[in-house]
């Protein structure tokens, strides 16, 4: 038989998009219509409309008004469920519209821009809901709105700040999700013809046939090419990613510029066809432009393969590769890098050697830097005036030297040299380190101290005192507040924080059998402090909750019913930032758990919850306001029945996901004869 035939909830590193980790079990299904003339093709029947708001036939119209309403009081809405909530924009000039129902309308729910908008959320658990439109300065028109109640056991993720993850070529980067390419066909890359584009300040433009690419011919006066914002439809406030493949012909200008909506960011172009990626956010409705910026020398060069699509960072959850293998979520605390150039070793850093840009780094990037000391007592160095316990990182490959040495100058000097031939942590003063393997002879070095700063150093070292000739490379550094490092936040002239990664669903409690089953989880701790770190089910109270804690290289938990703890346990000795597979079984009495493969603890008695009781997951305590998971998890399920032993071996041992209950049943599933 198989776990599946049981399970009712399975949440993995899955697709996702932004404020959504999609859950690969229950497969997402839509109830019927909740609404009366959603598309208004009878007019205003239906629905009520505040002042600001026209409805016609066929659409509704808001002029600006804040806070105007346009809703339907029909009370229909299901009770403490999940709806999901469409609409179409048609017309678009500003502001935003949020989507909710009657105490339900978080900013979250905001959208805006031309086009069909979906949000998902849970309808109050008590009394009527209706559903209502609410105007956020919003100045457009909108059509075919829709609300049905939706069973799917997707996680909502809230961050409100972009943030890194290591992708599956071992590359850092952020977790972004990108929509359609706004230019399409030749637009984009010219396989028949020029498109849309056209000549800016008289350079000219022709299709090349043989290169199947843009050819912009420029006089030493002229500048470049353009496209119309009618094509491009970038939305002021908004961010895009914009590549391009840009060469040279016979120019010998390199100096050029990508432009849209009045920001523009400066490029470099040889005379090799090469893609060039830049992130702006325009300040105004003006189109794109890859240009050369004033005059220069006659000649040609070439555009192919151009994209603009918008990015989303903030809310993305984050599928990590860390550590290599299977990836896993990944669940932080707020924290923010206090060096204002966190990859940029030229500016406010202070060196007495030489530092050489562009050299091949993390997981294939060409960002890291080569810095080579003329003599033992030079050094990189940060002036830094943070204090308390903080964490300094940053990641080195070994050039001709063994190591690295850190040192933070201050009320207290502490220092860690780092071995990077053997990448071993060697000796350590007023401080904790550790080093981590990522990769081609890469490796993140991390050292914790509590003091307060003057300056931080990265000193070329063959022993744990004495400087040395020699060079390494050096990517992303970041100093942060907390004992431990966490992913790197990018920094270009100002510190940058981070939120916390909050992972919670509530409306569930279809999905969950709250009188017997299994709360399944495999997860690692960040690491190995005392702070809680849980997985609950609850009914988003402290009442009622299933609970799984790691800390202190302890795993525990408790069932609470009614307020009355059922069932506690309390394992020690895990190492808790190794991922461990971790198993509560509830069932009146009959409860236990499970750790890779083993029964820790068994009770045979104790009370259950009252049908329909439980009806949300968190990656934090019942309230979702404390003990917040901040870890690694690379599945979570919840099962329906309360398994039997075997089961639990099977679902947290090592095996796969089906076993037999007997000989006779694996021989007939086999094929095989007993004899």
């Amino acid at each position: 038989m198989s776990l599946l035939d049981d399970v009712s909830i399975v949440v993995t590193p899955n697709g996702y998009k932004a404020g959504r980790l999609y859950g690969v079990l229950p497969v997402p299904t839509e109830g019927s219509e909740l609404l009366t003339n959603g598309d208004f093709s009878s007019g205003i029947t239906g629905w009520n409309a505040q002042t600001g708001w026209d409805v016609t036939t066929g659409s509704a119209t808001c002029d600006g008004t804040n806070a105007a309403y346009l809703f339907q009081s029909s009370g229909s809405l299901p009770i403490g469920k999940l709806v999901i909530v469409t609409v179409n924009i048609t017309s678009y000039t500003s502001g935003t519209l949020r989507l909710g129902a009657t105490g339900v309308g978080i900013d979250a729910n905001s959208v805006s821009g031309i086009g069909t908008h979906t949000v998902i959320f849970t309808t109050i658990s008590s009394g009527t809901s209706d559903i209502e439109l609410f105007s956020q300065n919003f100045i457009g028109s909108i059509d075919n709105v829709s609300v049905k109640e939706f069973t799917a056991s997707d996680m909502s993720v809230t961050r409100a700040t972009a943030a890194t993850r290591v992708d599956e070529n071992g590359l850092v980067n952020y977790a972004e999700v990108l929509g359609d390419n706004t230019l399409t066909g030749n637009n984009s890359t010219f396989d028949t013809g020029i498109g849309n584009w056209y000549q800016y300040s008289g350079a000219s433009l022709v299709h090349n046939n043989t290169l199947k690419a843009l050819e912009v011919t420029l006089l030493s006066a002229e500048s470049g090419a353009r496209i119309d914002n009618t094509y491009v439809n970038a939305q002021v406030g908004k961010t895009y990613k914009i590549s391009a493949d840009i060469w040279r012909g016979t120019t010998t200008d390199t100096s050029f510029k990508i432009f849209i909506g009045n920001v523009q960011t400066d490029v470099t172009i040889s005379d090799t066809q090469t893609n060039y990626v830049v992130y702006l956010t325009p300040s105004s409705t003006a189109g794109l432009f890859i240009y050369r910026a004033g005059s220069g020398n006659a000649g040609t060069f070439y555009i192919d393969n151009v994209k603009v699509e918008e990015v989303t960072r903030n809310n993305v959850p984050r599928i990590d590769y860390t550590g290599g293998g299977c990836p896993h979520i990944l669940a932080e605390p707020q924290r923010t890098n206090e060096l204002t150039q966190s990859n940029q070793f030229d500016t406010t850093w202070n060196q007495s050697g030489t530092l050489t840009s562009g050299q091949d780094g993390v997981g294939g990037s060409t960002d890291a830097w080569k810095f080579q000391n003329p003599n033992s007592t030079s050094s990189l160095y940060q002036p830094d005036t943070t204090s308390g316990v903080q964490t300094l990182s940053a990641y080195f490959k070994k050039n001709s030297n063994y190591g690295v040495r850190f040192f933070a100058f201050g009320s207290v000097n502490c220092s860690t040299y780092f071995d990077l031939n053997n990448g071993a942590v060697v000796s350590v003063l007023n401080s904790t380190a550790k080093i981590e393997t990522v990769g081609d002879d890469w490796f993140r070095c991390s050292m914790t101290f509590d003091q307060t700063n003057t300056r931080c150093d990265f000193y070329v070292t063959n022993n744990a005192s004495t400087q040395v000739l020699g060079d390494y490379t050096i990517q992303y550094a970041q100093l942060e507040q907390g004992s431990y490092a966490t992913s790197y936040i990018p920094t270009s002239g100002s510190t940058v924080t981070r939120n916390q990664d909050i992972f919670t669903r509530d409306g569930i409690g279809s999905l969950i059998n709250s009188t017997e089953g299994v709360l399944f989880v495999e997860m690692a701790a960040l690491s190995d402090d005392s702070d809680s770190k849980r997985i609950t089910i609850s009914d988003g109270t402290l009442t009622n909750r299933i609970t799984i804690s790691i800390a202190s290289n302890i795993i525990s938990g408790f069932i609470n019913v009614n307020n009355v703890t059922q069932y506690t346990f309390y394992e020690s000795g895990i190492t808790t930032t190794d991922f461990n597979k971790i198993a509560i079984k509830y069932k009146a009495n009959d409860f236990s758990v499970w750790i890779n493969g083993v029964e820790y603890d068994v009770q045979t008695s104790g009370s259950t919850f009252s049908t329909n009781t439980l009806n949300t997951l968190n990656f934090s305590n019942a309230t979702n306001l404390s003990n917040f998971l901040f870890g690694k998890v690379k599945q979570l399920q919840v099962y329906d029945t309360a398994l039997t032993d075997m089961q639990l071996i099977q679902l947290t041992g090592t095996s796969g996901t089906d076993f037999y209950e007997s000989y006779s049943e694996m021989a007939e599933t086999l094929t095989y004869t007993i004899q």
